[in-house]
């Protein structure tokens, strides 16, 4: 069997083994029909309202709250309720040992009620630096809730437009399959004509049958995502979305570094986070020096009892008390002094972490700012692309339709028009992920 005979039955068996595994391709696409359509706003708004993260913080935040409620009521006056009742049988006293007994007569029931209340008047304040402390845990967890909320934001943008890349690149790529589907046409009867080799025909078979691999793979990836999307927010996992995305949602507004800089250090959370971490750390040292000093209660003290003496009195006596206490921990002059030391260190670590902190922030802004400017310029050099791709294939189409090229060229030329629609859809959908990302890193989001 000669060369050309092998190359062709070859490439017959490559088409054979492409169509077997796309047979299954459009059979599945049919669940894009069922699609849900949905808003960019919408889906945002659903993330805000049903993403179970953002809830889980939420949460964190009401606990944090009632935490501030429950170190307030140390500053409440603590009351205490005792009370007791106790039957006491006829003693017997005895001389001797166990020779003789007299049975003593008495009044059998004894009782007792007493309400103790006890009033911090100054507890060289503990009990205002565990509020503050408190206060400032909500704080954190109020900025946690904020950046959850900014992360799930961000999610969201990130997998919509992908999703919406997605869906441009299929319409794309099936025009070409339909493109295509016209030529194999014409080639059948040029190959019957004798116009054309066979081997022409199987070559666009193929190109076709590769538009159509894309296509399923493309399919796949819309549900993948897809169901990230709905856990995101709050959607069933087996639907199916459809981004609806107009050409308006495209970004033109100039944005300058040093001014996404200055907004990112004033609204990003982790800053406000890392500044309350100082304070928190300055309020466990205050805490601790609190310690050096004393204890002063208010004491309040309501008691009856009956009888009053045994067995002596079978009356009531009833009396109050108040006054004052006051206790103080003199060894903690000497045994807390490592306890602020690491107090101090632990300030001194939170300063650092704050400006860590900072280089950070500053990193993402400027990576996000140069990929946004870059996806603003990658758009004009693709429009160029598509525009000069376009007018190449003409001219090859036209000297292919003249006999004057071969169906390599026309197919080399039509792949690089695919590539280049392709590539100019994706910056267009790039763009509006960078300007999300950007107001991401600004605190915007």
């Amino acid at each position: 069997m000669k060369y050309w005979q092998l190359k062709e039955l070859g490439l017959k068996f490559l088409f054979f083994l492409s169509v077997c595994n796309i047979s299954f391709s459009f059979a599945q696409q049919d669940s894009l029909f069922n699609a849900k359509k949905i808003k960019f706003d919408e889906a945002i708004l659903l993330g805000i309202q049903n993403n179970k993260q953002l809830k889980i913080a939420n949460t964190n935040l009401a606990i944090a709250n009632e935490n501030v409620d429950q170190a307030k009521i140390a500053k409440m006056p603590r009351v205490g309720l005792s009370a007791g009742y106790t039957y006491i049988g006829d003693p017997k006293l005895y001389e001797g040992f166990y020779q003789s007994n007299i049975t003593v007569d008495y009044f059998n029931h004894m009782g007792f009620a007493n309400v103790v209340s006890a009033v911090p008047i100054y507890s060289g304040g503990s009990i205002n630096n565990r509020i503050e402390q408190q206060k400032l845990l909500s704080e954190m967890q109020e900025s946690v809730v904020k950046m959850t909320e900014a992360d799930v934001k961000n999610a969201i943008t990130e997998q919509y437009f992908t999703l919406e890349k997605l869906y441009r690149q299929i319409e794309v790529t099936k025009q070409n399959i339909i493109n295509t589907d016209l030529r194999i046409s014409q080639l059948k009867s040029r190959v019957n004509n004798g116009q054309n080799l066979k081997s022409d025909l199987l070559r666009t078979e193929l190109q076709q049958s590769n538009f159509k691999v894309s296509v399923f793979r493309s399919t796949n990836t819309i549900e993948l995502i897809s169901n990230y999307l709905d856990i995101l927010i709050g959607f069933p996992t087996n639907t199916i979305l459809k981004p609806e995305v107009a050409e308006s949602m495209l970004p033109t507004e100039n944005i300058n570094l040093q001014q996404s800089l200055a907004e990112a250090f004033q609204n990003r959370e982790e800053l406000k986070r890392a500044e309350i971490g100082i304070k928190l750390s300055e309020s466990n040292l205050s805490l601790t020096k609190s310690g050096f000093r004393p204890n002063i209660n208010a004491n309040l003290i309501l008691n009856t009892e009956y009888p009053a003496q045994w067995p002596t009195y079978v009356n009531i006596l009833n009396y109050w008390a108040a006054g004052l206490s006051l206790s103080w921990d003199v060894s903690s002059f000497y045994t807390l002094k490592h306890r602020i030391s690491g107090d101090k260190l632990e300030i001194d670590k939170s300063n650092i972490a704050l400006a860590v902190t900072k280089d950070q922030i500053g990193t993402e802004v400027k990576n996000a700012y140069v990929r946004y400017v870059e996806s603003k310029e990658n758009i004009k050099t693709f429009k160029k692309d598509v525009e000069l791709s376009m007018s190449n294939y003409k001219i090859v189409k036209s000297r292919y339709d003249n006999d004057f090229a071969l169906i390599s060229e026309i197919v080399d030329a039509e792949l690089q028009l695919n590539n280049s629609r392709i590539e100019l859809v994706n910056a267009n959908l790039d763009l509006i992920i960078q300007y999300y990302s950007l107001q991401y890193a600004m605190g915007k989001l």
